[in-house]
C-alpha cells in the first residue's frame, strides 16, 4: 500500500487532459500531411499499397522529428521547478533579443521575411522561441509587481512592462512579421489582464491604438502586408494574386461541405496543389475538405477544450508567476488558432501564422511544447486548495 499511494499521487500530479489533447492534434495533423502532400488519387489504387504508392512521407517523416525534440526539451522543462526560471530568465531575454536583431543583418529572406537561421537543411525561427521567453518574461517582471503593490496600477509598472516589451516586438516587425507580432501583442494583453491592470491604461491603451493603426498602415507596413490588409477589407480586388490563396482556400474548405470527401481519395483540391502552403499556413482547408464542416467543427472544439483546460490550469497555480505563464501560454494558443482559422475562411488577413501542433514546422512545434511543458510544470506544482 505505501508503494502504491506515491505512484497514485504522481499519476495525479499530471494534466493528462492537456497530454491527451495535444497528442490527438499531432496525430491529426501528420494524418493530413500524408494526405494533403500525396500523389493526386486517381480511385484506382487497390488496397493499401496502391495508397503506399501514391504517399510522400518526407514532411511527415521530419514532422515527426520534429515533435520529439519538442518532446525531449518539454520534459526537460516539466522536470525543473519553474521558480527557477525567475532567475534565469532575463540571460535568456537578452540572448533571444540579440538573436532577433542579428537575425535583420543576414537579409536571408524566406517568402519575404528575415525571420530564420538555416544551419544546412534545418531551419530555426527565433521569433517562435521568444514567445515563450517574452511570456515567462513578463510573467515574471508582472508577478513581482502583484507581489508588491497587488496590481498593475502605476504608470512605472505599465511602463517597466513595456520596456521589455518593446524590443522584441519592434524587431519582428522589422522582419517583417506582422502575424507573429499580434501573438506577442495576445500574450502581453493576458497577462496585462490576469496582473489586475487599472482600466485608465486599457482605455488609454485603446485609444493610442486608435490613433496608431491608422499610421502604421501608412508608414509602418510594408506593400505586401498592406495589400494582405486591402484584400481582406475587399476579398475580390486581386483574385489572381494577392487574394488568390484565401479564395482557392475558401473553395477547398467549401468543396468538402457537411462530411466531406474523406482522406487519401480522389478529387481533393489540396492533393492538386489548389490550395498554396497546403501543409503548412493553410493546413485547415485540407482538414475541413476531408472532413467537411463536421471535421473543422470537431478540430475548433479540441482546441476550445485545451485552451479551457489551460485557463484552468492557471486558476488553480500555486503563485501568480505561474498563473502568469500559464495565462500567457492561453494567450499564444488563442491567437494562433484564431488567425490561422480566421485568414483561411477569410476572416483576417493572411499572416502566415500556423496552426499549433497540427501544421508542419520544426520551431512552432518546438515553441508549442515548450508551452505545454510549461502548463505540466504549473499544473504539477499547483495548490491542492486554492
Amino acid at each position: 500500500m505505501r508503494s502504491e499511494r506515491p505512484a497514485k499521487q504522481k499519476a495525479k500530479s499530471i494534466d493528462w487532459m492537456t497530454i491527451i489533447l495535444v497528442l490527438v492534434l499531432v496525430f491529426i495533423g501528420l494524418v493530413t500531411i500524408a494526405n494533403v502532400m500525396a500523389e493526386p488519387f486517381t480511385g484506382e489504387e487497390v488496397g493499401f499499397a496502391g495508397i503506399r504508392e501514391k504517399l510522400n512521407l518526407y514532411y511527415v517523416q521530419k514532422q515527426v522529428v520534429n515533435f520529439l525534440v519538442g518532446l525531449a526539451a518539454m520534459l526537460v522543462l516539466v522536470a525543473i521547478d519553474y521558480e527557477i526560471f525567475r532567475s534565469l530568465i532575463k540571460y535568456v531575454y537578452l540572448a533571444n533579443v540579440a538573436l532577433l536583431a542579428i537575425l535583420l543583418l543576414t537579409e536571408k529572406t524566406t517568402r519575404g521575411v528575415v525571420g530564420w537561421f538555416t544551419i544546412s537543411t534545418r531551419a530555426f525561427q527565433p521569433s517562435e522561441i521568444c514567445k515563450i521567453t517574452l511570456m515567462v518574461m513578463l510573467a515574471k517582471l508582472s508577478s513581482d509587481i502583484v507581489e508588491k503593490e497587488g496590481g498593475i496600477k502605476t504608470l512605472k509598472s505599465v511602463g517597466v512592462l513595456c520596456l521589455y516589451f518593446t524590443p522584441p516586438f519592434v524587431l519582428v516587425l522589422a522582419q517583417p512579421d506582422l502575424g507573429t507580432a499580434v501573438v506577442y501583442l495576445a500574450i502581453f494583453v493576458c497577462i496585462l489582464f490576469i496582473s489586475k491592470i487599472s482600466w485608465k491604461y486599457i482605455l488609454a491603451a485603446v485609444g493610442a491604438f486608435a490613433a496608431i493603426a491608422p499610421l502604421s498602415y501608412y508608414y509602418l507596413f510594408s506593400d505586401d502586408q498592406r495589400n494582405r490588409i486591402n484584400v481582406f477589407l475587399n476579398p475580390g480586388e486581386d483574385l489572381l494574386d494577392a487574394g488568390m490563396h484565401v479564395n482557392n482556400s475558401k473553395i477547398a474548405i467549401g468543396s468538402g461541405q457537411m462530411y466531406g470527401k474523406g482522406y487519401f481519395t480522389e478529387g481533393t483540391l489540396a492533393q492538386l496543389k489548389h490550395v498554396p502552403e497546403r501543409h503548412t499556413d493553410f493546413i485547415f482547408s485540407g482538414i475541413a475538405e476531408g472532413f467537411g464542416f463536421v471535421g473543422g467543427t470537431v478540430l475548433i472544439v479540441l482546441y476550445f477544450l485545451l485552451i479551457f483546460r489551460w485557463f484552468w490550469v492557471a486558476l488553480r497555480a500555486k503563485d501568480h508567476f505561474g498563473t502568469c505563464m500559464a495565462i500567457g501560454c492561453v494567450g499564444m494558443l488563442l491567437a494562433h488558432v484564431f488567425e490561422n482559422i480566421g485568414m483561411t475562411i477569410g476572416l483576417m488577413p493572411v499572416t502566415g501564422i500556423p496552426l499549433p501542433f497540427v501544421s508542419y514546422g520544426g520551431s512552432n512545434m518546438l515553441t508549442n511544447m515548450l508551452a505545454v511543458g510549461l502548463i505540466l510544470n504549473v499544473w504539477m506544482r499547483r495548490q491542492v486548495k486554492r
